[in-house]
């Protein structure tokens, strides 16, 4: 298996892609220091492709009075496989400068676990912000879940130059996971935003196309078109009613409203207007940045009333309203509102025999089943607050009637899978 008897096939980009996973995934073997040799096939000018779990680099291979040389070409994650066939021909012709000088890393600097930690207790804290709002605790430790496997091991003790030199090949070695690549390159940049606002790091952010400024293009990931079936909610419900509170009323509001898990949150009883005719939910931002009102149906308004009335209420001249903002406050720190959602979610896919539908398809739910019924488009994204979905939902925008007969029609769906609950029940 050494580069002199390297085996052979006739390489192509998506070959060698196809070689490089076949390494990194452990399906071919490899020789004791956990690298494989293949050779260009067809190809006279002594091309070889060199691959381990962390790379991949073209080499020219020649063999004269019977010693054997080697000179490296060039990174294959990187140069284009016409260019290192170029190389190796000059080689080949006796050009000896050919081939690139290999690219020194600077070695200097904050390394990448130093930054890292500093970033994760900015972050924590509040006192770095990488968007437009504070990073949930929750979100970084799943940014956790994502660098300990893939940037540690290689770059923990590096200097934060040796990650800049390799984030376009450590992105593209994770092309066949999509979205934990797209999701990596995010947490990357956020550290290399921090670095340089704290003086860790005075070049370019590697994640940006120096000719563009935009991010490196993203690998594409395949839409989600997952919603529950009424069997599946019926399950949910069911589970849920067996949970502590706020679980039952929470999952039932995601669906019956159609709002983001993170606004449903931080849900505020000032925002709530709970008339039997007009209910109205006030959210002050969305994702989109903008403010949206949502109707509220009966249902929603009937969980809601009984929420306040069993809510704690305060003292003095407040004896008569909650003694906590939130709908949903913490249950040991009533000042805030609940953080966490991950571990209740996971205890209703597991219990409801659901692992694959994850929180924000519960909005996708309360679209799915609207459209199933008949309601426009236009309506479905007023009633759960997308204004993408199509140019003219800005006509319906002023009149909120259709949102609330999509409302209306969620919460009839909802109530056929509650029935079917309650009679699991019994």
């Amino acid at each position: 298996m050494d580069y002199v008897s390297a085996t052979a096939f006739a390489f192509t980009e998506a070959r060698i892609e196809t070689a490089m996973r076949a390494v990194q995934r452990g399906e071919v073997s490899v020789d004791h220091t956990g690298r494989r040799w293949w050779r260009d096939d067809g190809n006279t000018h002594g091309l070889r492709l060199l691959v381990s779990a962390r790379g991949a680099v073209y080499y020219r291979v020649s063999k004269t009075k019977g010693k054997v040389s080697r000179v490296r070409i060039g990174d294959a994650t990187t140069m284009p496989l016409g260019k290192a066939r170029q190389i190796a021909l000059k080689l080949a012709g006796g050009q000896r400068d050919a081939a690139p000088p290999p690219a020194r890393v600077r070695t200097d600097g904050a390394t990448v676990d130093e930054v890292w930690q500093r970033y994760i207790e900015a972050a924590s804290s509040g006192e770095f912000i990488a968007g437009r709002k504070r990073t949930a605790a929750s979100t970084l430790k799943s940014y956790g879940f994502l660098y300990n496997p893939h940037i540690k091991p290689k770059y923990g003790k590096k200097s934060m130059h040796a990650l800049a030199a390799d984030v376009q090949a450590l992105h593209k070695s994770l092309r066949d996971k999509p979205v934990i690549a797209n999701r990596l390159l995010q947490v990357v940049s956020n550290m290399f935003v921090f670095a340089a606002r704290n003086g860790l790091w005075d070049k370019p952010n590697p994640t940006l196309d120096p000719i563009t400024g935009r991010t490196i293009r993203k690998h594409h990931v395949a839409a989600r078109a997952r919603f529950l079936t009424t069997a599946e909610a019926t399950r949910v419900l069911a589970y849920a009613a067996t949970e502590p509170d706020p679980w039952c009323d929470f999952w039932r509001l995601m669906i019956l409203t159609g709002i983001r898990v993170s606004n449903v949150r931080e849900m505020r009883w000032a925002q709530l207007d709970l008339r039997d005719a007009g209910a109205t939910w006030a959210i002050p931002t969305t994702k989109s940045g903008q403010p949206h009102e949502s109707p509220l149906s009966p249902m929603a308004v009937e969980i809601l009333r009984a929420r306040l009335e069993r809510a704690p209420k305060g003292t003095g001249k407040n004896k008569n309203s909650p003694a906590s903002e939130w709908v949903f406050p913490m249950g040991e720190d009533q000042t805030r509102c609940i953080v966490d959602t991950d571990h209740a979610w996971n205890r209703v896919r597991e219990g409801a025999g659901i692992k694959d539908v994850r929180q924000h398809d519960l909005r996708r739910t309360a679209g799915s089943w609207a459209t199933q019924a008949g309601a426009p488009l236009t309506a479905v994204g007023q009633f759960i607050g997308d204004r993408s979905i199509n140019a003219t939902a800005v006509y319906a925008r002023s009149d909120t009637t259709q949102a609330r007969q999509v409302g209306v029609l969620v919460e009839q769906r909802l109530a056929e899978a509650m029935g079917e609950a309650t009679d699991e029940k019994k």
